[in-house]
């Protein structure tokens, strides 16, 4: 199995979010001289209704008039530098889009192999892949369910009914929620490469729900603890950035942890 399939979803992730933040900080600017541009055509139209008839007054308008007009030259063409770079901008995003499409999806075939199949009372195989919700439960009470076995260490019970609650009701607001704790389960299994998955998975499929700074964190240590330092770095540095607000607690342990890998 090649683990190094396991970090590029992360890295592919932080890549794409770099380019936005570029294609924000340029569109601002882009804003930013159309203004100014505006604002000088205005002025120069001012003036120009403001020359008096007198040679002298006629003569300073037009020198002024020419360097106005070397002004928005050159604003015109920062403003065609700007645009050609927007559309630089994009056609890397969808390329980068693209790419962790194809990236994680690689990664999934190499790091979650198919678990053994699990026999059930009567002895007939299931398999959590496809495991579906038992009939009559609430997702509420599945979830909860899932919960109890989790604090109880009863990690398979718990691994089943997490998927079986993310494979039945994966819009449900619980399900963030869920795809983290599932995760939770491979790290305490010490199944990293699984555990880097779901908690991938965590914070790409659901960046608004309540676990996705969770998420990224246990990735960069999931990460750490298959031995990919610059993979781990990345998510502990960037944790701040890509959630605007995380809470204390995950702050300091992002930081914490930067520091003792001496992130750069």
């Amino acid at each position: 199995m090649k683990k190094s399939y396991l970090f590029l979803g992360i890295l592919f992730s932080l890549s794409a979010y770099t380019v936005k933040a570029d294609d924000i900080y340029l569109r601002d600017e882009l804003t930013k001289l159309k203004d100014d541009i505006v604002v000088l055509q205005r002025q120069m139209y001012r003036e120009k209704a403001e020359a008096e008839a007198p040679k002298e007054a006629v003569s300073d308008f037009h020198v002024r008039f020419g360097e106005y007009d070397e002004m928005i030259r050159e604003m015109n063409g920062k403003v065609e530098n700007i645009e050609y770079r927007l559309n630089t901008l994009e056609k890397k995003m969808e390329t980068i889009d693209k790419d962790i499409e194809l990236r994680f999806s690689q990664m999934k075939k190499h790091t979650e192999a198919a678990p053994a199949p699990k026999t059930n009372a009567n002895g007939k195989k299931k398999n959590n892949a496809q495991a579906k919700a038992p009939a009559g439960i609430k997702p509420t009470e599945l979830y909860e369910k899932a919960l109890t076995d989790l604090k109880a260490d009863k990690l398979s019970d718990a691994e089943t009914k997490f998927s079986q609650f993310l494979n039945s009701y994966p819009k449900d607001s619980l399900a963030g929620n869920a795809q983290y704790w599932l995760g939770e389960v491979y790290y305490k299994q010490q199944n990293f490469a699984k555990a880097a998955v779901a908690f991938k998975e965590g914070y790409s499929k659901y960046p608004e729900g309540t676990k996705g700074p969770d998420c990224l964190l246990k990735l960069g240590l999931s990460m750490k603890a298959l031995g990919k330092k610059e993979e781990a770095c990345t998510a502990f540095v960037n944790l701040p950035t890509i959630f605007g607000k995380v809470t204390p607690e995950i702050a300091a342990r992002a930081k914490k942890e930067a520091e003792a890998l001496a992130c750069k």
